[in-house]
Formats: C-alpha cells, structure tokens, sequence
C-alpha cells in the first residue's frame, strides 16, 4: 500500500470501537517490571516491583503473531494462551494484525509476576489501540480479574510497594509506597517451577484466629516499616501463619537456605509469591548473603542461581514510535 496505513474499526465487547493500524510503520512498546509479592505476611495483598523486566514490541502485520526470547521462552505459549495476547483480547474482543515480540527477563522459575507482568503489557497494549481509552484504575482491575489476586499485577502496573485491598463492591483498591534502593533482596532462583494452582491447593479453608491477628499486625508492621524507611523492623515484620509453613514444603532446601541467608546478615527469608524462587530482606550485607547462598548452591550440587534484585518505583511504561 505504498507507506499508506490502511484503517480497521472494531467494535469491543465494551462497546468501544477500536482503531487498529493494519498496514504502515508504527511500533508500540511495553516496558513492565517483575514483583515479588506476599513479602511474608501481606498474602494477596503486598506486591513490590522489582528491576527485571518484560519487554514487548509490537508493529504492523498482515496477522496476529507472538515470538518470545529471553527466560524460559520454550515453555510460554505464542497462541491465543498467550498472557499477553489474553490482556490484549480482553479489551479489543480480539487479536489485531500486529507482529508482538516478547522478551521475558523475569526468572522462569515462578514467584516473580511473570504472568502479571504479561497480562499488564497486553492490557496497555490494547488500551493504546483502542479509540476509548481505560484509565489506569480500570486497567487495574481488569488485570486483577485475569490474574485473580492484585499483588503482582498492580506491582508491575504501579511500581514501588503496592497494598491492595478488596472492596465490598468487589473492585479493588490500592496504594503504592514508594521503597528505597538501599532496600536489597537477594533472590534464590531454583531450576523447578512451583505453579500456583498448586501451591494454593495445600493451603487450609479456614485458620485459626490467633493465626488471622498474627498476620494482620505483621503485614501492618511491614508496611509501617517500609512506608517509614525504617528496614531494620523488617527483621520483626515478615513471619507468616498464613502460607509459607505449607508451600515451602514444595521447595527443597528451604530451611537450610533461610538458615545460610540469616547467619549471613539478611534481615529476612521468605518465599516470593507462591515460589519456587525466594528472597532474603538485605540492606548493606547483602553481597555476603549472596556469597552464603552461593555457597551452599554449590555445596548441595544445585544447578540454581542466587541473584541481587532491587526495587523500583517505575511501574509499566508505554512507548510509541
């Protein structure tokens, strides 16, 4: 068509028209963060972005394709299971012409809001397509709905440290806390995957009330603690009753782990989000906590990785060329 973009409107299920460029140079790209979530106490409700990103590029096609490179790239689907193609489809009613390449720099191993980050990226794409624009709030709770918890993906959407609540509307609400870099986490990343189904299977239907209070004061007295900048009440802060004594039965070593991490100088060991991956609170020590969960990596003949992540008060951003 010579250069010329050729124009396609189509109605939404929301009744919106989109406007879809199917011919011409144009290039959308979504820049979306990783997110450790739960951080302990805060169980379905704290999630902190972290510097790993998803990156998707997305340009004129004569058809929908998705191409993937980075972590675990093998096992991410590139049809319509796609997370990324789902968030796009939920907005536009269906997949437009466009060539959408990802690039996953988010552990493949779980625990770091790899599927949040996917289904925001799709939603924004989708959203800057569309002729009626969402705002951030309904894209929001649309990821949530898709997602089905808000930790991760309100994280990767807003960035910095996000407490979500649910409303009795059933919608959600959120506020984000911003979080210093001095803040460390020193991330072990085992080379399994624990799926979140199956970690959300072994929990109990009920808990005790002891248990319930337990929570409520340390997952306020994380938020204190990182809303104040005072870290060190993080040593006090993260301890759960909730979750982790029963999914970290589906993460080897985890004991031995928490113990090197803490003789070391971490402030803190906990599983990130449903797991396999967890991560150790550090401030200044936090080379020697990873040299400690180095070494024990070795010692146990593990084909695992201990890396450094940092917080990030950016959330999803969106270019367009």
């Amino acid at each position: 068509m010579n250069g010329h973009r050729a124009l396609i409107f189509v109605k939404s299920p929301f009744h919106r028209y989109i406007l879809i460029y199917t011919e011409g140079e144009f290039n959308l790209k979504v820049i979306v963060p990783a997110s450790t979530s739960n951080l302990g106490p805060g169980f379905d409700t704290l999630g902190l972005a972290v510097n790993r990103y998803v990156v998707i590029d997305a340009s004129a096609s004569s058809h929908f394709s998705v191409e993937i490179t980075g972590e675990g790239a093998d096992g991410i689907p590139t049809d319509e299971r796609n997370l990324t193609a789902v968030g796009m489809k939920t907005i536009l009613g269906t997949l437009p012409d466009l060539q959408v390449k990802i690039y996953n720099g988010i552990p493949s191993c779980g625990g770091f809001g790899a599927s949040g980050a996917a289904i925001i990226g799709g939603l924004l794409l989708a959203n800057e397509l569309s002729s009626t624009k969402l705002t951030i709030d309904e894209i929001y709770n649309l990821a949530v709905k898709i997602e089905g918890h808000p930790d991760n993906v309100s994280a990767a959407l807003y960035g910095g440290l996000v407490v979500n609540a649910r409303g009795g509307n059933g919608t959600y609400s959120r506020l984000k806390i911003p979080v210093e870099s001095k803040l460390k986490f020193v991330a072990v990343l085992p080379d399994s995957k624990v799926e979140t189904e199956v970690a959300r299977k072994l929990l109990p239907d009920s808990v005790k009330l002891h248990d319930a209070v337990s929570n409520v004061q340390h997952s306020s007295l994380l938020v204190a603690a990182m809303a104040s900048g005072n870290y060190e009440m993080i040593r006090q802060a993260v301890h759960d009753e909730l979750h982790q004594k029963y999914r970290k039965e589906l993460i080897p070593h985890y004991d031995r782990f928490s113990d090197a991490a803490m003789k070391s100088g971490a402030l803190a060991y906990a599983v990130s989000g449903a797991g396999s991956s967890c991560v150790a609170f550090c401030l200044d020590d936090h080379k020697s906590v990873q040299r400690a969960l180095e070494d024990l990596i070795d010692e146990l003949g593990l084909n695992w990785r201990a890396e450094v992540f940092e917080p990030v008060n950016k959330g999803a951003e969106v270019f367009i060329d």
